[in-house]
């Protein structure tokens, strides 16, 4: 497979990026008003394994697919409007991502990587109660558009070569793509009427404390659907949770020492592991050193050195590799 990709966010570079670490030939068109949009990191990070040519080098008939995320405006500047792109040749996979849709209800609204957010249902959890609420670190629609472009491009060329599909041209925004990470307040709010509240700055009980300090670092704690003495239980908080008589009042003021201390007696891997056999989440954090390192991540050949400034270092890719 074949993939051109013409990009000027994280979008398309993230999907050509995702593609190309599956082993298949992206090329990425050179545009100094598209490339002149990525910082010097993100240059690095997403050119990884991609080869880039020049417009008078471009020849659509060698390709399976095009992924881009440009607008209908830049395309047609540079000749390559999806008309054009498609016109005789009929098994072409062209995938366009956008922040709202090519085609649609809010098709050429104004946006931006927090107004998508928005949109996307994921600011009204992020934050704190009675405060604003903030947007996530980073592009992290953008990002996430971009998994959904490369499942598409896959998929679709897929399609195309066994028959089952003819070429065609795919729209997917960051808004829909966004919203499909969080069905379960959208179930919620469906099925229920309800929603889910973010919580306040300083709450009080142990399912409000999902990060704490372990005997080596931080460990983010998430025991879904458990009853709160039943974690208490597990942390070895038997005696506090004996001093109240209400089932469903935590007595947090005079367990709250005994909770910390508990935590920091064990190393966070070992968290890890005992409350996995719980079914429950109890996951190290890690800085970049850590994860650079991690046992895990190392396992899955998930990093890989690149050039930058001609010293190599160790960027992530994908969590494993497709045997040919």
């Amino acid at each position: 497979m074949r993939v051109l990709e013409i990009s000027g966010s994280s979008a398309a570079a993230n999907a050509g990026l995702l593609v190309a670490q599956l082993d298949f030939q992206v090329d990425r068109l050179a545009v100094d008003e598209l490339t002149n949009r990525f910082t010097e990191a993100q240059r690095v990070f997403f050119q990884r394994g991609k080869h880039e040519i020049e417009r008078d080098e471009l020849d659509l008939d060698d390709y399976d697919a095009v992924v881009e995320d440009v607008g209908i405006e830049m395309l047609a500047k540079h000749d390559l409007s999806i008309e054009e792109m498609r016109s005789g040749r009929e098994s072409l996979v062209v995938v366009s991502l956008s922040d709202l849709g090519l085609i649609g209800p809010y098709a050429g609204w104004a946006s931006s990587e927090i107004t998508v957010q928005a949109v996307g249902g994921v600011l009204h959890v992020s934050g704190y109660g009675d405060e604003p609420p903030l947007k996530l670190p980073g592009n992290t629609a953008a990002m996430i558009l971009g998994v959904h472009g490369a499942t598409a491009v896959t998929t679709a060329v897929f399609g195309v070569t066994n028959g089952a599909e003819s070429g065609i041209h795919i729209d997917i925004s960051a808004q829909d793509t966004l919203m499909q990470h969080w069905t379960r307040h959208i179930s919620q709010y469906a099925y229920a009427g309800t929603t889910t509240e973010r919580a306040p700055r300083n709450p009080e009980g142990i399912h409000f404390r999902h990060t704490a300090k372990a005997k080596d670092g931080w460990v983010y704690m998430l025991a879904l659907r458990a009853a709160w003495q039943k974690v208490a239980d597990f942390l070895g908080l038997s005696e506090q949770v004996a001093l109240e008589k209400d089932p469903n009042v935590q007595p947090w003021r005079e367990m709250e020492a005994a909770f910390v201390e508990s935590i920091a007696s064990k190393e966070k891997y070992t968290w890890f592991s005992e409350a996995a056999e719980q079914g429950w989440t109890f996951a190290p954090v890690e800085d970049p050193f850590d994860i650079v390192s991690n046992p895990q991540n190392q396992a899955r050949d998930f990093f890989e050195e690149t050039d930058y400034q001609g010293r190599m270092i160790m960027v992530p890719g994908l969590p494993y590799r497709i045997e040919r």
